[in-house]
């Protein structure tokens, strides 16, 4: 809500002034979230990873080994959050059967890093990650979780470093088009959004024009299943549905009232009924019964 009384005061005044405050709001919405020491939790047998690469950020996570598992998961977290928000799903995933993989994303939690992104520049993160997952479980099939941000993440690391089996919770269409939904002045919106979001080459390098997962979900050829809450705020039915005829032969899974939330939270038995057999029978030998 301070967002939105801060884009509505830059709009309206829109010379010097207004310019300084747009690029003040554009520091707000990068700027990493804060640094933060995670314990471990005490039911699952969580070790500690920390994975440094010259030139880019270190990122740190913890990794659960299942013994005899049929697969693993990589869970990335939104926007803003860190790893402790993945710890149920690693549960409920671990409790399956799996090896599972929780990373903070660079600009969060313990990881390195000086900015948030929009799921772009965090790709890159994914596909670190996702190797490490691959040299850790040799042979095993591996599967994404990802929610909102890690699922976009996810989506631009897919052609350097896919998975076998993707959940993507709470996925934008294109950076403009989530960007608009969190205007004020809702006859506005585009405008407003144009206007914030010039500030990117500056500031990361790249156009809002570069963060289309719309346009990079067509070039995966593994199987897919899409999550979206029927109330969500920031992504609309237009862009779920344009990202399930993106995704030819994607499943997609609605929740019934829910907005930008967690959607294990919002209701456990429709996540586990739809994302456990999903993922049993695209990363085991033996379908899920």
């Amino acid at each position: 809500m301070k967002l939105r009384v801060l884009l509505a005061i830059a709009l309206v005044g829109l010379g010097a002034a207004g310019c300084g405050l747009d690029w003040h709001i554009g520091t707000m919405l990068i700027a990493r979230a804060a640094w933060q020491a995670l314990a471990a939790p005490g039911d699952l047998p969580v070790e500690r990873v920390v994975l440094d690469q010259p030139g880019a950020p270190d990122l740190v996570g913890w990794a659960a080994d299942r013994k005899g598992s049929c697969g693993a998961v990589v869970l990335l977290h939104g926007r803003g959050a860190n790893r402790l928000a993945l710890v149920q799903r690693a549960k409920l995933l671990f409790d399956a059967g799996y090896s599972v993989v929780l990373f903070d994303l660079s600009g969060h939690g313990e990881s390195g890093g000086a900015i948030q992104g929009f799921g772009y520049t965090e790709g890159q993160d994914a596909a670190r990650i996702i190797a490490y997952a691959r040299q850790r479980f040799p042979g095993q099939k591996l599967g994404a979780v990802g929610s909102s941000l890690g699922a976009a993440a996810f989506v631009f690391a897919a052609q350097q470093a896919p998975a076998d089996a993707y959940v993507l919770e709470q996925l934008y269409a294109s950076l403009r088009e989530t960007t608009a939904w969190r205007m004020p002045f809702n006859f506005w919106r585009g405008f407003q959004a144009d206007v914030l979001l010039a500030q990117m080459p500056l500031r990361l390098g790249l156009s809002a024009g570069n963060v289309r997962p719309v346009d990079r979900l067509g070039q995966i050829s593994e199987p897919l299943m899409l999550l979206a809450g029927s109330t969500d705020p920031f992504i609309d039915r237009s862009q779920v549905q344009a990202l399930h005829s993106a995704a030819a032969g994607s499943q997609l899974v609605w929740f019934e009232g829910a907005g930008h939330v967690d959607l294990l939270r919002y209701d456990q038995p429709r996540y586990r009924d739809a994302v456990l057999p999903f993922l049993a029978t695209k990363l085991c030998r033996a379908a899920y019964g």
